[in-house]
C-alpha cells in the first residue's frame, strides 16, 4: 500500500465544514468539502478487452502509467476480470485469457504490472472485476457456459402483432433486444421522414386501442414527415414484413398485441447481447466470485477492489427454481403463480411490465441480496489485507436502477418512489463502500447546453452527477464518470465534461483509456488538472466525520426535495 503525505489540518477542517447548517434537507456538504479544499478523485478506467494490445506488455502498461502521472490523474483501475470471466492476472481459480477476436496474447500478468509501475509512480491502482458475468455471448467463451446451472434465469418475452384474420406479425418494443427480421413498434416521438425511393417500406399508423388508421408508402408524403399518435403506435415496415401488412391489414381494422413470457438461461436469452450473467444466489457462483476476490487483494498489494456488474442482467432475472424457494423463504409464503406473482408480460409494446402482488417485496429482496454479497466481499477483502479499500462502479439512473436489482444509495437516503417497500432504503449499499463511481454516460456536458440544443437535461452529465451525489448522502465520495467515446470529434465538450464532474461530484472517472489514446487526448487531460490532488477516500477519517454530520443535521426519512424537482435521469444503453 502507497504511503502518502496529506494536507495538515485537512481533516479538522471537514470536521468544521460537516456540521456547517444544510442548505436543504439532504445537504451534499461532502461534495462541498471536496471541492473548496482540493481533494479531488481523478480516475481512468482501463479497460481489458478493448486495451489487450498495449496493456499485455510492460512497455504498453508503462507509458500509460507515465501518461497519466502527467496529467496529473490519482488513481488507474485495471481490468482483472473482464466480462467473459476470463482473468488478466497469475491465477488458480480462473482461466486465463490468453486469445481475444482470433488473436493470442502473451502470458503476462497485467495487474502485477500496473501495481509496480503504478506504485513506482506514485500513482493509487485498483483491480476492477465483472463480478456476475462469467462469459461472453459474442464470442461463446466463459465459465458460465461451462457451469449452465450457474446461469441466471431470464424470463424472455415474445412479442406480436395479430391482423383480424389470425395472421401474426413478430414485433419488439424499443427498449427490447434487437432481433433480425423483427419489427420496431415505435410511438409517439417517433417521426418517418418522406423517402425518394417507393415501394421500399410501408408505414403503418395505430392509434389507441390498435385500430389501423392509415398505411402509407414513405416515398408518398411530400414534404410533411409523418408523426407517430400521442397515445399509439407507428410501426415502419421492410420486405416481409411490409408484404404481410399489405396482405393481411386495411385502414379501420382492429390489431392487437400479444406476448408470452418464457424462462431461460441467460445464454439463450436474446434480452442480454453480451454477457452471460450467473446467478448471485447459487452458492458454488457466489463462492467463486469471493474466490477471485480474495485471490487478487491477497496477490497484489492493489489500493482498492473495485466491483462491476455487480447486479441482475435485468428486471426480467433471475427466474431460477433456486432464487424462487430462497425468495418465497424471505417472504414467508409459497407463491401461486412464478413468475406472475411478481410480474409478467405487459402485450403493449413500450408500456411497463405488468406488476404481481409481490412486485415491490421482489424488488427490495433483489437488493438486499446484492447487499448482502458486497457486505460478505468487503469482509473477504479486510480479511485477505487490511486497508485495502472497496469501491464499485453503477449506471447514473438511480431511479430506474432497481431494474437490476441494486440499490447503491446510502441507506439513509429516504427511498420514496412508487415501486419502493418502506424498507427499501434498507438495502442501500453505499456504507459498505470507500468510494463509488457513476456512469454519467451522456454526449451533453451540463443543463444548459441540453437547453440551448432543445433536448433533455435529464440526459446530462451535470444533472446524473448532481443525483449521485445526492443520492449517497455524505456517505462516501463519488466520482462521475466520462464516457470518451460520445464526445469523438468533440474535444471542447469532452473537457467540458470533466469540469462539470470535478463541480458537481468527488471528482472524475475517465472511461476508457483506448479512446484516449485514439483521440489524441492526452493534453485535454493534463490542461484539466492544473495540479496535483488528493483523493477523498485518501483522508483518514474523514468519511466518518461526513457520516456522522450527516446523522447530526438530516433527519432519517425526510423527502429529498432537490431530487423530487431534478429532470429525470434516463437509462443508458452499455452504461453500469
Amino acid at each position: 500500500m502507497r504511503a502518502r503525505t496529506l494536507p495538515t489540518g485537512l481533516c479538522l477542517l471537514a470536521a468544521t465544514c460537516a456540521f456547517a447548517s444544510p442548505a436543504d434537507r439532504a445537504p451534499s456538504f461532502g461534495r462541498s468539502l471536496y471541492y473548496y479544499t482540493g481533494l479531488q478523485g481523478r480516475v481512468l478506467w482501463v479497460d481489458g478487452t478493448a486495451n489487450l494490445d498495449r496493456i499485455t506488455t510492460r512497455q504498453g502498461v508503462a507509458d500509460i502509467v507515465a501518461r497519466s502521472r502527467e496529467a496529473r490523474l490519482t488513481t488507474l483501475v485495471v481490468d482483472a476480470k473482464p466480462v467473459s470471466g476470463q482473468v488478466l492476472y497469475s491465477s488458480s481459480v480462473s482461466e486465463p485469457l490468453r486469445a481475444w477476436r482470433g488473436r493470442e496474447y502473451p502470458v503476462f500478468d497485467v495487474v502485477n504490472a500496473f501495481v509496480e509501475e503504478g506504485h513506482r509512480a506514485g500513482l493509487e491502482v485498483a483491480a476492477t472485476i465483472n463480478t456476475f458475468t462469467e462469459g461472453h455471448k459474442m464470442f461463446g467463451v466463459g465459465l458460465g457456459y461451462r457451469k449452465p446451472d450457474w446461469q441466471s434465469m431470464v424470463y424472455v418475452i415474445r412479442r406480436t402483432l395479430h391482423a383480424p384474420d389470425g395472421a401474426e406479425l413478430r414485433v419488439r418494443a424499443v427498449d427490447d433486444p434487437e432481433e433480425a427480421q423483427v419489427t420496431t413498434v415505435h410511438q409517439a416521438d417517433f417521426v418517418v421522414e418522406p423517402s425518394q425511393v417507393p415501394e421500399q417500406a410501408l408505414a403503418v399508423v395505430l392509434e389507441a386501442g390498435g385500430r389501423v388508421s392509415g398505411m402509407i408508402d414513405p416515398a408518398l408524403l411530400g414534404s410533411e414527415p409523418l408523426v407517430a399518435p400521442e397515445d399509439g403506435h407507428l410501426l415502419l415496415l421492410y420486405s416481409d414484413a411490409r408484404d404481410w401488412a399489405t396482405s393481411h391489414l386495411r385502414a379501420g381494422d382492429r390489431s392487437t398485441f400479444r406476448a408470452a413470457g418464457k424462462v431461460m438461461p441467460v445464454s439463450a436469452a436474446p434480452s442480454e447481447r453480451i454477457a452471460v450473467f450467473v446467478n448471485p444466489l447459487h452458492p458454488d457462483a457466489r463462492a467463486h466470485e469471493l474466490a477471485v476476490i480474495r485471490e487478487i487483494v491477497e496477490r497484489y498489494p492493489v489500493d482498492t477492489l473495485v466491483l462491476d456488474r455487480m447486479r441482475y442482467a435485468s428486471i426480467y432475472a433471475d427466474f431460477s427454481p433456486l432464487t424462487r424457494r430462497t425468495f418465497e423463504g424471505w417472504l414467508g409464503r409459497p407463491l401461486a403463480r412464478w413468475p406472475q406473482d411478481v410480474l409478467d408480460v405487459n402485450p403493449i409494446p413500450g408500456e411497463p411490465v405488468l406488476r404481481g402482488p409481490y412486485y415491490k417485496r421482489w424488488l427490495e429482496f433483489r437488493a438486499r441480496v446484492i447487499r448482502d454479497f458486497l457486505a460478505e466481499a468487503r469482509q473477504v477483502v479486510r480479511t485477505a489485507r487490511p486497508g485495502t479499500r472497496v469501491a464499485a462502479y453503477v449506471g447514473s439512473w438511480f431511479p430506474s436502477y432497481y431494474g437490476v436489482g441494486v440499490n447503491w444509495a446510502s441507506e439513509k437516503y429516504p427511498v420514496t418512489a412508487a415501486w419502493a417497500t418502506p424498507a427499501y432504503g434498507e438495502a442501500g449499499y453505499a456504507e459498505h463502500l470507500d468510494w463509488l463511481t457513476t456512469g454519467c454516460y451522456y454526449g451533453v456536458p451540463t443543463r444548459d447546453q441540453a437547453r440551448a440544443l432543445g433536448s433533455s437535461e435529464g440526459a446530462t452529465v451535470e444533472t446524473a452527477a448532481v443525483l449521485s451525489t445526492r443520492v449517497a448522502a455524505n456517505a462516501l465520495p463519488v466520482y462521475a464518470g466520462v464516457y470518451a467515446l460520445n464526445y469523438e470529434g468533440r474535444p471542447n465538450d469532452f473537457a467540458a465534461a470533466i469540469e462539470v464532474c470535478v463541480k458537481r461530484s468527488a471528482g472524475v472517472m475517465l472511461f476508457d483509456v483506448s479512446h484516449i489514446y485514439d483521440y489524441g487526448w492526452w493534453p485535454i487531460v493534463a490542461q484539466a488538472f492544473s495540479r496535483s490532488a488528493f483523493t477523498p477516500h485518501e483522508c483518514p477519517g474523514l468519511t466518518a466525520q461526513l457520516r456522522a454530520a450527516h446523522d447530526a443535521v438530516v433527519a432519517l426519512g425526510d423527502v429529498d426535495s432537490v431530487v423530487s424537482r431534478m429532470p429525470v435521469v434516463p437509462y443508458q444503453l452499455g452504461g453500469g
